[in-house]
C-alpha cells in the first residue's frame, strides 16, 4: 500500500468522528506508524507490511479522542521539535507570542536572567535558550511530572536551561524577565473544553481557580513585594486581559497588551520601575 493511500482511509475515518483537520492528522499518524519523512509522504512511498495494524492501533486512539501529540510523541513549536506527553500540557500555536516578547525584551537586556514558569515541557525556555544561547534561562514547574518532559527536551536540544521544582516562583530568588503561562481556565469550565483537552491534559495546568486567574494575581503580588522583575508577560485567555491589567496597575505596575496573529488579546505585560 502507497502512503498517501493508507492516509486517505485514515482520513475517512477521521472525517467521520468528526476530527478537525482530520486531512493533516491523518498525514501524521500515516508518517508516524511508518517512519516516513514528510518529502517520502507527499512521493507517495509505499508503506511497509504490518504498519496497516499499527496504524489502527493509533486511530482507535485518535478515535477515543486522544491528542494526536500523544500518539506521535512530538510537537513542533517555535520551530522547535519537542518530546510531549501526557504530564504536560502539549504547547499552543499562541504560546510563541510569550518567545517573541522575551526576545525583545533580551534585546533591551542582553544579560537579563529569564525565568519561564509554569514550563510544562519546556517549550519556551527551551525557544528563548535557543533563540539566545548566552542568556541564562530557568524553567520552573510545580509538577515533577512536567519537569520530567522538560528533562527529555533540555538534552534533546542541548541548551543550558535549569530545571526547577516549586509552587509558582516560591523556589526562585532574582529574575530579571519572567514568561508565565500558568493556568488560566476557570475551573468550572474544564468540563466543557474538548474531550482532548479535558480527559487528556493534565488538570494542574489548566485550572486558573473560579475565574481563571487565582495564579496569576498570586504572581503579580509576588512580583510587587519580592522579585520586581523588568518584565513579567503572562498568557491569558478570552476576555481575562483587561482584568489582568487592573490587577497589575493596582500594584503599581506598568501594564499593556500583545495581540495574537488573529487579534486575541493574548499576554499581557507588566513592568515595576
Amino acid at each position: 500500500m502507497k502512503a498517501r493511500e493508507a492516509a486517505a482511509q485514515v482520513r475517512a475515518e477521521l472525517e467521520a468522528a468528526g476530527i478537525p483537520d482530520a486531512a493533516m492528522e491523518a498525514e501524521l499518524l500515516t508518517r508516524h506508524a511508518s517512519g516516513l519523512s514528510r518529502s517520502a509522504f507527499f512521493a507517495d512511498e509505499p508503506v511497509a507490511e504490518g504498519i496497516r495494524d499499527e496504524l489502527d492501533t493509533l486511530v482507535a486512539r485518535r478515535l477515543r479522542r486522544e491528542p494526536t501529540p500523544y500518539l506521535t510523541g512530538l510537537r513542533e513549536f517555535h520551530g522547535l521539535e519537542l518530546v510531549v506527553g501526557p504530564g504536560a500540557l502539549i504547547p499552543r500555536p499562541e504560546t510563541e507570542l510569550l518567545v517573541e516578547v522575551g526576545l525583545r525584551e533580551l534585546e533591551r537586556a542582553p544579560n537579563a536572567t529569564v525565568l519561564d514558569l509554569g514550563t510544562g515541557c519546556g517549550a519556551i525556555a527551551i525557544a528563548i535558550a535557543t533563540a539566545a544561547p548566552e542568556t541564562r534561562v530557568i524553567a520552573a514547574d510545580v509538577s515533577a511530572d512536567a519537569l520530567g518532559v522538560a528533562a527529555l527536551n533540555v538534552k534533546r536540544h542541548a541548551v543550558p536551561v535549569s530545571l526547577v521544582r516549586g509552587d509558582l516562583a516560591s523556589a526562585i530568588r532574582r529574575a530579571d524577565i519572567i514568561l508565565a503561562n500558568l493556568p488560566y481556565v476557570p475551573e468550572g469550565i474544564i468540563e466543557t473544553l474538548q474531550p482532548e483537552v479535558q480527559h487528556y491534559e493534565p488538570r494542574v495546568a489548566l485550572n486558573g481557580g473560579e475565574d481563571g486567574l487565582d495564579l496569576v494575581r498570586a504572581l503579580l503580588t509576588d512580583c510587587e513585594s519580592r522579585l520586581r522583575p523588568r518584565l513579567v508577560a503572562f498568557e491569558v485567555g478570552m476576555g481575562q486581559a483587561r482584568h489582568v491589567v487592573e490587577a497589575a496597575e493596582a500594584l503599581g505596575a506598568k501594564a499593556g497588551i500583545e495581540h495574537d496573529l488573529v487579534g486575541w488579546e493574548r499576554v499581557v505585560t507588566a513592568r515595576w520601575a
